[in-house]
């Protein structure tokens, strides 16, 4: 999977792409890459753009940045109540 598919460079959107369509080794770099607690606030930051269809990873991505890091109080809100889901 190439994860700056729309960018020439690395940047948040990147961890988007890879919680939607990455697959388990480019998830389990992702969470390597979030016990950094910078990288975890900006990962926790992009969950609530993600595709409406895609919730389920948001849920997982939520539950493991807040279990990773309960010092940060992420409080990641993923507006599930505010998105209507497709067709």
């Amino acid at each position: 999977m190439n994860p700056d598919r729309s960018t020439e460079g690395f940047t948040p959107l990147t961890y988007l792409n890879l919680i939607q369509r990455g697959g388990t080794e480019d998830w389990k770099r992702l969470y390597r890459l979030c016990h950094d607690p910078g990288i975890a606030r900006q990962v926790a930051s992009m969950l609530a753009m993600r595709d409406p269809d895609l919730m389920p990873s948001a849920r997982i991505w939520k539950f493991l940045l807040e279990d990773l890091h309960p010092e940060l109080n992420l409080s990641i809100d993923l507006m599930e109540s505010r998105r209507s889901i497709g067709v």
